[in-house]
């Protein structure tokens, strides 16, 4: 599992919330998942907790992507199988899950290159020998990730950090635009996306 820097909206609910008869609050990392249940990780402490989410409002869940920040809101005691009253998870992971490309300046009107972002954090190039992108996260802000990778050149492979940001174009394509560079990708409308509750979905080259 790769590291995830804490979203704003998370920050605040990293640990168990109790007032009354008000719903409490469960903030941590998204282990498993399917249709009826979720798995998620404490922030704070070795400890996953499985919550019911037949009955739960799942509205700002974006997916339940693996990887993703959620804030579980039950009430009662944590239990085997805790019944949800809402899941709500950042969007901005669900945003970058994807293919994102530009044209390659080799070949600009039959080719493309570009990253491919996929859960639990993991990237890879495509059709970029000499930059390699391995491993992406949430940078803590609205809208933007952090991207690593190798570079290579004359000088050897090099280790590199990129903070990108996820926005919308004039066409009302989304982007992802690379700071400190000129670099701006769109995202690839794909025939085949991860599954929502799948750890193992794959975009489609």
């Amino acid at each position: 599992m790769k590291n995830i820097r804490i979203p704003a909206f998370a920050a605040a609910a990293c640990v168990l919330v109790a007032c009354g008869s008000e719903p409490k609050q469960y903030t941590g990392v998204i282990e498993e998942a399917s249709m009826n249940t979720v798995a998620v990780k404490s922030l704070t402490e070795e400890r996953t907790i499985v919550f019911s989410t037949a009955d739960a409002d799942m509205s700002d869940a974006n997916g339940l992507l693996i990887g993703n920040i959620a804030t579980v809101y039950y009430k009662g005691e944590l239990r085997g199988t805790t019944p949800a009253t809402k899941v709500s998870t950042d969007p901005a992971y669900a945003k970058a899950v994807g293919e994102w490309t530009m044209p390659d300046p080799l070949a600009p009107d039959s080719l493309e290159m570009g990253i491919r972002l996929s859960v639990e954090g993991e990237a890879e190039s495509i059709r970029m020998a000499t930059l390699r992108y391995t491993a992406w996260e949430l940078q803590g802000e609205t809208d933007r990730i952090v991207l690593t990778g190798e570079s290579e050149g004359s000088g050897g492979t090099m280790r590199f950090t990129q903070t990108a940001v996820l926005g919308t174009n004039a066409e009302g394509r989304e982007t992802l635009s690379i700071e400190g560079t000129e670099i701006v990708l769109t995202k690839r409308t794909q025939q085949g996306v991860p599954h929502p509750y799948s750890a193992a979905g794959s975009a489609v080259s």
